[in-house]
């Protein structure tokens, strides 16, 4: 036997919620309802022993039995819903609930035969009154499933309403024709209550998932805001060190030279002062990096890129022969060619930190799938209880000690945000001792599309200075910088090498003090004070003096940055700017 189809729960419900309302209304309609079916059932022995006594105890005695079968059955041997409804086993469950209670009613409803007197119109009118009382009170203690209830009050009514209108006297047939009425009535009373129960109980679940979902939201918050103070206190901690370091070197510097040390004791001094300068720079551009990793500010472009000169520009910037490339001369792989940079650069630095001796092997190898590439060092290795941690912020396996030498613990924590972006998976074997292998596996560059022009490193930059070493005398520099400490600092490194410092506050003042036909270099910070920034003033310089050359200088210099001064034919250097890459940029700048 079959059940019809529920109505949607809610209309604009998903499936989803149509399926756990459904659930909610099974159970609770499947639930052990003893005390209603022993009130129930005494109300039927009255019934029965009424018409016993009016009409036939045969009839009543056979209506009661079949009454205390359906009853028992109800009430001894309920329905055991599995443990976990899905979507799959409710509509069988539904079935049997509905059969069930088809059972029970039809045997409520058979009344309408067996004690149907032919003979005795009143005893009829009686009979029907019965039925129908029974009827109502089924609507609010049967079930809450409306195909299960609308076929039940369907198979009580209607044996005594056929009866009525087929032997019935004049007022029984009346009296069937109401029940017809009353059928329909109770049908939609039926549709009516179940549907309110039905919303109430999507409101219900609606509130608990909001509520769930608002506590799960909170945990996350409450975990994120927990490692976002681990992140900073880490910061924090390794920030402070090249400050705190840079403060008590400066006054040693200070006393060393108030008190005549001799030249090589202040070169030592001032060597400290550049370490502890270049380790914070270090850390600030790894904590700017993984602010524009997050923000998502770098748009990831894939294109073809040539493998193997990639891999063989690092082994030039390692010098030194440390590390060596094995890589098939036609590989080229599809994704963005400045994030893979990243990535390879960061592995390349971590191999060679922790490899004391020894050489790092980068691996280009073609899989089904495209190319695997991989950074093997012979290094101290990484524990497999710490394998899992490696890729967090701020971790550095095997210097406890927080080495700033060693650099902070961010290079893999950068390398594995980089690697979700392009989604890549990064894998990691290694034996404590014996070295490590981090790898990933790159798509293959379409057959026939264009390689994507080669970056050019800071290294390669600076090879094209190496025959000049001198500034020509006078040189004139025109620094617009509106941090008169940065200012001062960039004006007296340039008089020491013998330039020309013009200095100027913002793009206005330049633009109506400075004498451009004198000027041979232009410096301009890309934060001004004013209307006009530092790219607006470098188009204008541009404008008026085309022959000019033009650096931007600041902190923002990213990657699109570059590839905007590049098009322009600008430099760029981003702050803080280390002095001989400033020096490297008057020398191209000088012819």
């Amino acid at each position: 036997m079959s059940s019809a189809p529920a109505a949607p729960a809610h209309p604009e419900a998903s499936p989803a919620d149509r399926f756990a309302i459904h659930c909610e209304v099974l159970r609770l309609s499947a639930q052990p309802s003893g005390p209603v079916l022993l009130v129930q059932f005494l109300l039927d022995c009255g019934v029965a022993a009424l018409f016993a006594w009016q009409y036939s105890v045969l009839h009543a005695g056979i209506w009661i039995v079949l009454i205390a079968i359906t009853t028992a059955y109800r009430g001894f041997f309920p329905q055991h819903l599995p443990e976990t409804l899905t979507p799959e086993n409710l509509p069988p469950a539904l079935r049997l609930h509905t059969l069930r209670i088809a059972v029970h009613e039809g045997a409520h409803g058979a009344a309408g035969v067996l004690l149907f007197n032919r003979a005795d119109s009143t005893a009829q009118l009686m009979l029907g009154l019965v039925i129908m009382a029974m009827t109502l009170s089924s609507v609010f203690s049967v079930s809450y499933y409306t195909p299960a209830m609308q076929l039940a009050i369907t198979l009580l009514l209607a044996p005594v309403i056929v009866m009525g209108l087929a032997t019935g006297s004049p007022a029984m047939m009346v009296l069937s024709v109401l029940g017809i009425g009353l059928l329909a009535m109770v049908w939609k009373l039926v549709a009516e209550r179940s549907r309110q129960l039905e919303e109430n109980i999507g409101l219900r679940h609606n509130e608990s998932t909001l509520r769930e979902q608002a506590l799960a939201g909170l945990r996350e918050s409450q975990q994120a805001q927990a490692e976002r103070l681990r992140f900073f206190s880490a910061a924090n901690h390794d920030l402070r060190q090249p400050v705190m370091a840079m403060g008590l070197q400066a006054e040693v510097l200070r006393h060393q030279l108030d008190a005549g040390e001799d030249r090589l004791t202040v070169q030592n001094t001032v060597a400290a002062l550049s370490r502890a300068q270049q380790a914070l720079e270090a850390l600030t551009n790894q904590l700017l990096e993984i602010g524009r990793i997050e923000a998502a500010a770098d748009p990831i472009t894939p294109s073809a890129v040539a493998l193997a000169p990639l891999l063989h520009e690092f082994a030039r910037q390692a010098g030194s022969g440390r590390v060596r490339v094995r890589c098939p001369a036609d590989a080229a792989a599809w994704t963005d060619p400045v994030a893979l940079r990243r990535i390879l650069g960061n592995l390349v630095d971590n191999a060679l930190k922790f490899t004391p001796h020894g050489r790092v092997l980068l691996a280009c190898r073609r899989r089904s799938e495209g190319w695997r590439i991989e950074v093997r060092d012979a290094g101290i290795g990484i524990a497999p209880e710490a394998q899992d941690r490696v890729f967090g912020d701020f971790e550095q396996v095997g210097n406890v000690e927080r080495n700033l030498q060693r650099g902070h613990g961010l290079g893999l924590a950068i390398v594995r945000r980089l690697a979700e972006r392009l989604g890549l998976l990064i894998t990691l074997r290694s034996v404590p001792g014996r070295g490590s292998v981090f790898g990933f596996v790159l798509p293959a560059a379409p057959q026939g599309a264009p390689l994507a022009p080669a970056l050019v490193s800071a290294t390669e930059i600076a090879k094209g200075t190496q025959g000049a070493t001198m500034l020509r005398p006078g040189l004139a520099v025109l620094v617009v910088e509106d941090n008169a400490v940065v200012a001062d600092s960039i004006a007296a490194l340039l008089r020491l090498w013998g330039a020309s410092p013009r200095l100027y506050a913002s793009a206005a003042e330049t633009l109506g003090l400075a004498d451009l036909s004198t000027i041979d270099v232009a410096l301009c910070d890309i934060r001004l004070p004013g209307e006009m920034d530092g790219i607006a003033l470098a188009k204008e310089l541009q404008r008026l003096r085309p022959d000019l050359a033009i650096a931007l200088v600041s902190a923002d210099i990213d990657d699109t940055m570059q590839r905007v001064a590049r098009e322009r034919g600008w430099e760029a250097l981003r702050k803080p700017v280390q002095p001989a890459a400033l020096r490297a940029l008057l020398l191209r700048a000088q012819g």
